[in-house]
């Protein structure tokens, strides 16, 4: 179904609901059942009745947000705003909610839901969800019910959904998901469809691969009810990498490859970090690193890129499927701001969220900072390969170091 198809279906809705009917958006044998709209929600005392009519999401994720006092929360795909409501609940006076939707139908009852309701500190968008109307690190949480699989984007969507939260910022959303093998793709979609999943349902694996493209980590799907034929409602849970103020940890660009290639250079130059002497071209840089798993720390003031992490197979061998190696660079005038361990950390709860279960690598024994850094993110020396090469005329030794993750 088109976007335009999708909008005005849920304009109608949202009309229904200011004239007082109930309305659905899917068969009402789920809504009977309990699986959608108001009947997923324990909270609902003294919200407007049109925002109760016009609730269509298919669980609660206000429940499961995390909200605290002086929060900003983000609902993709706000409808009548029951979620906005709850969620200005939370917050309180101090923090703010914003509510957007593509629907100007649903805009004008969200606004009077929250006009009967007396909840001052909400604010309604009109937008698509693929194109946020918001500045990019805006936002503390970022929620929806039931609205990601509407989009014929998704990708794009979890990418504004990263670009608009802070670092550290949540993401917390009830979902439509499909389980990754299901024999009969002809009763998938049919049951998608009796659910109002017009779009299509991500299966899991998608669901979490776009998530870790897009830049989050800490990764969770967890289903909620079983819808039949391998669709799900889901709760799913990501993080935005927290940092430094001023800084913002996000997915390795091609865009980025100068200052990327001039990070590892000043690092090549102290003479510590490496064998080599000489930053490769993006070129080769690039085909020797996994595609996932590259990440740098960004300025967000100047967008200068300070630091960057990379991983590479240790092998093609399926054994080896989940060990990878991997490098780290700061530039060294961003030392001592927590930039490494920060981007370590990230690096390491990406990983895990890829299935990967050791990361290894070398460090000269005078790289001692390199070493601290390590060992505080769980790395374990294993050993010194002793005088294993040549660098500036003299033999040097290596420590090998590994993690092992203790949940993949």
């Amino acid at each position: 179904m088109a976007r335009e198809e999708i909008v005005d279906r849920y304009s109608r809705l949202a009309r229904a609901a200011m004239t007082g009917q109930s309305v659905t958006g899917r068969d009402s044998a789920s809504f009977d059942g309990g699986c959608f709209g108001a009947a997923g929600y324990e909270d609902t005392a003294a919200l407007p009745d049109g925002a109760l009519r016009a609730s269509l999401g298919c669980g609660n994720p206000v429940a499961v947000a995390d909200l605290h006092e002086g929060d900003v929360v983000l609902d993709l795909g706000s409808g009548g705003g029951i979620d906005v409501l709850l969620s200005a609940r939370r917050v309180g006076p101090t923090g703010k909610v914003y509510g957007l939707d593509a629907s100007p139908d649903m805009l004008s009852l969200a606004r009077d839901n929250a006009a009967q309701a007396g909840v001052t500190n909400a604010e309604f968008l009109h937008g698509t969800i693929e194109h946020v109307p918001l500045p990019g690190r805006t936002v503390d949480v970022v929620i929806s019910n039931c609205v990601i699989n509407l989009s014929d984007d998704k990708a794009a969507t979890l990418a504004e959904a990263f670009r608009v939260l802070r670092p550290g910022g949540r993401f917390g959303v009830s979902d439509v998901v499909t389980d990754d093998s299901v024999p009969d793709q002809d009763l998938r979609c049919r049951t998608e469809a009796r659910i109002g999943c017009t779009a299509g349902s991500l299966t899991v694996t998608e669901y979490r691969t776009l998530l870790l493209n897009a830049g989050f980590t800490g990764i969770t799907i967890t289903p909620t009810a079983d819808h039949g034929d391998g669709v799900h409602s889901a709760i799913v849970k990501a993080v935005k990498p927290p940092v430094a103020p001023g800084f913002e940890i996000r997915p390795m660009r091609a865009e980025d490859a100068d200052q990327v290639l001039n990070v590892y250079q000043l690092g090549l130059d102290t003479g510590h970090a490496s064998f080599e002497t000489t930053a490769p071209a993006w070129e080769t840089f690039s085909s020797a690193r996994l595609r996932h798993l590259r990440y740098v720390v960004a300025d967000t003031r100047t967008s200068r890129v300070v630091a960057w992490v990379a991983a590479s197979r240790v092998s093609a061998r399926p054994v080896y499927a989940g060990v990878v190696e991997h490098s780290i660079y700061v530039h060294p005038d961003y030392g001592s701001r927590g930039l490494g361990r920060a981007l370590l950390n990230a690096f390491v709860a990406a990983s895990e969220d890829a299935g990967v279960w050791t990361i290894q690598s070398g460090v000269f024994p005078e790289n001692t900072a390199s070493l601290a850094l390590h060992q505080a993110a769980g790395f374990r020396v294993l050993g010194t390969r002793e005088r294993i090469g040549c660098h500036h005329g003299v033999w040097r030794d290596v420590l090998m170091i590994e993690r092992r993750s203790p949940a993949v």
